[in-house]
């Protein structure tokens, strides 16, 4: 199933919704937790993904006292995770359908 996060929010709106100030923001941008479009941050823009994924590392972030280094790598192997099963499921449902002709 494909989720359209079209939707894009500024980074004082971004933060409003996150509960973050915006040099922490910033400083998940900068770890490449998450790659908003634009090219300074008065230009960024956030998708509703991008979104969830800066509310999970700052949950990360402030319930584990984690640095930042660690919380990127946390939400990379997360997000791998996330891809893998939504494959490994896809695979399961196409063997399904080939086993059951």
């Amino acid at each position: 199933m494909q989720i359209d996060y079209a939707i894009n929010i500024d980074l004082s709106s971004t933060c409003e919704a996150i509960g973050l100030e915006s040099h922490e923001l910033i400083e998940i941008v900068t770890y490449g937790i998450i790659e908003p479009q634009g090219n300074k941050p008065e230009e960024w823009e956030f998708d509703l993904h991008m979104l969830s994924i800066a509310r999970r590392a700052a949950r990360l972030k402030r319930d584990l006292h984690l640095d930042w280094l660690a919380v990127a790598l946390i939400v990379d192997l997360m997000e791998e995770r996330d891809r893998l099963t939504q494959q490994n499921q896809a695979l399961h449902s196409q063997l399904g359908r080939f086993l059951n002709d």
